[in-house]
């Protein structure tokens, strides 16, 4: 979905599920600019409206799916937890992350919030602006 969303003219930078600790719920958190800069009909949501209706095997509701901003502490962080790292020493090998499947984040606390866990997608590969 999240390629389908990026084909479809959408931003999206870091995506990641996360149940918070005073949800019942597990929320696709999808992370995009557009989110600042759209405040009237926001093309993204119709752009999620019309993946979803193309293609409704993949299970998701409207309502699992929040998109968020850059600034959002919740954003700042995953983006922090997927970002490629060097290793240092002799033998240094870079990092093998982001991972090419989802990564599980088995922290309490995801941008100062409580989470019951979050599985972060790595960065899109091809990101497409409209």
């Amino acid at each position: 979905m999240i390629d389908a969303l990026c084909l479809s003219g959408v931003l999206i930078l870091v995506a990641f599920w996360a149940k918070l600790s005073d949800q019942s719920d597990w929320n696709l958190y999808l992370v995009t600019p557009a989110v600042e800069e759209d405040e009237q009909e926001p093309n993204w949501y119709r752009n999620l409206q019309l993946v979803l209706l193309q293609k409704p095997e993949l299970g998701f509701d409207l309502d699992d799916v929040t998109f968020i901003d850059t600034d959002n502490s919740m954003a700042i962080a995953a983006a922090e937890f997927i970002k490629p790292k060097l290793a240092t020493g002799p033998f240094a090998v870079p990092n093998p992350k982001p991972y090419p499947g989802m990564t599980r984040y088995s922290g309490k606390v995801f941008g100062g919030l409580e989470i019951d866990g979050a599985y972060i997608y790595p960065p899109p590969r091809a990101p497409v602006t409209a």
